[in-house]
């Protein structure tokens, strides 16, 4: 799939520089085939050129930088490439026309920048700022790309807000919201060349609405549809021409799949999505996108956590491990990435369960360390669903610990702190199943700690 890719750099090597004139806003598919350093270098290519140009020109290369450097920080998780697109982006901006086309194109460029700095490093005060983008990009005329663009872009924020707190009826019907503007940049793609790809990434966003909408009711059709979604959008796709957005598309359909198993305790569910998720990751390499490396792996690493927890077979958490091991190993060093702190807290997971199906206590007590770490992490901190994720996991941990030694050491009042604080989170989050089973065991919690009888007490 990334064969091309290889072709392509080998040409322009042998031609001796960049092509810059092959890539633009209206037609950035190149831009899919090209590893990531080069791709940096079509960035900065694009910010030297503007820098040289003036007028309208000067504000489409502005606006073609920002775009190039969304599509670095979104293969590599920097930081600093995310702070360049939201420059280049203002320069576009700046150089367009009050309220017209360019403007609200350039306007609704930011709002992307903003939606993916959120997504990577999950501060809220960019979905604000991404919302108020997205709005005055429509408030202006709307021509080109910029309308539907917003509309989808506003789709998939609004349908990210209402989740918590959502039902399946409103997802259906959020869902259903994109299909008018996925159809406007599908009808546009005869003269607009980049309006078919854009078209693709609005299936993805609906697939992926639908995934986490999915997972947090525990809801089946939601997730069946997610994965349907992300058939509709391979349609037409060529590997060797659009091999980034195959895989992305290839992982979306996969963490449904695998949500999919786990809603349903269905194994082979989960098994499809684990094998679809590792033929896409034998093909994509870390030159190509590291960032897509890591995510990957995070989706093969809960597909083989799923697993363990319908099989209840160590073996599964092992591998589990192994995947987010990957995963830490390729961001070690972005720091405040969402992906690594779920990494980091599914792994801290999968050793407890692995620790507790095994009943060594000292793995439990290893385990027990590894939790209290990352939940003194600050990116675990700020997300809402790994931290109480990760109370609620602990709290188990503890409780397999005083089912094995039978002597109680502060495992139970530990646990039910646990659980308190996971389902506060929980609920907050809208996670209703997981919340359900925080509740569950807290009162068998409260239960037990009304009828000790049968539990030796802890010896000094």
């Amino acid at each position: 799939m990334f064969g091309l890719s290889r072709q392509v750099r080998k040409l322009i090597e042998e031609q001796g520089g960049a092509v810059r004139d092959g890539l633009h806003a209206d037609d950035m598919s190149l831009a899919e085939v090209l590893p990531l350093a080069m791709l940096l270098t079509e960035a900065s290519e694009a910010d030297d050129a503007a820098g040289r140009a003036s007028g309208r020109k000067r504000s489409q290369l502005r606006l073609d930088a920002a775009i190039l450097w969304r599509d670095v920080t979104r293969r590599s998780g920097e930081v600093r490439a995310l702070s360049r697109a939201a420059s280049a982006a203002e320069g576009a901006l700046d150089d367009s026309g009050a309220r017209s086309a360019g403007w609200a194109r350039a306007r609704c460029e930011q709002a992307y920048a903003a939606l993916l700095g959120a997504d990577l490093f999950g501060d809220s005060g960019l979905l604000d700022a991404a919302e108020a983008a997205f709005r005055d990009s429509l408030s202006g005329p709307r021509r080109g790309l910029a309308a539907p663009l917003a509309e989808i872009g506003l789709l998939a924020l609004t349908g990210r807000r209402a989740s918590g707190a959502g039902d399946a009826q409103a997802a259906r019907v959020a869902a259903a919201r994109f299909a008018q503007p996925i159809a406007a940049l599908k009808s546009m793609s005869a003269r607009i060349r980049a309006a078919r790809m854009l078209s693709v990434e609005g299936h993805i966003l609906r697939a992926e609405m639908l995934c986490d909408w999915g997972g947090r009711l525990a809801d089946a059709p939601l997730l069946r549809a997610s994965v349907r979604d992300t058939l509709s959008a391979a349609s037409g796709l060529t590997p060797d021409f659009e091999p980034l957005t195959i895989a992305r598309i290839g992982f979306a359909r996969a963490r449904a799949q695998i949500a999919l198993g786990e809603v349903e305790e269905d194994a082979e569910m989960a098994i499809a999505g684990v094998n679809l998720v590792t033929s896409v990751l034998e093909d994509l390499t870390l030159e190509h996108s590291p960032l897509d490396s890591a995510r990957g792996a995070y989706i093969l690493g809960r597909g083989q956590e799923v697993l363990g927890e319908i099989s209840g077979d160590a073996r599964s958490y092992e591998r589990a491990i192994d995947a987010f091991d990957r995963v830490l190993r390729i961001t070690s060093k972005r720091d405040g990435l969402v992906l690594k702190a779920r990494a980091a807290a599914h792994r801290a997971l999968c050793l407890a369960r692995a620790a507790e199906i095994s009943g060594d206590v000292a793995v439990l007590h290893s385990a027990e360390r590894a939790f209290r770490l990352e939940l003194a992490n600050a990116s675990v901190i700020r997300d809402r669903d790994s931290w109480g994720l990760m109370q609620l996991n602990l709290a188990r941990l503890l409780l397999a610990r005083l089912e094995i030694t039978r002597k109680d050491r502060g495992e139970r009042s530990g646990a039910r702190a646990a659980l308190v604080s996971a389902l506060d989170a929980l609920s907050e989050a809208g996670l209703r199943g997981l919340g359900r089973s925080a509740a569950r065991t807290l009162e068998l919690v409260d239960l037990s700690m009304r009828d000790t009888a049968e539990l030796k007490p802890a010896e000094d």
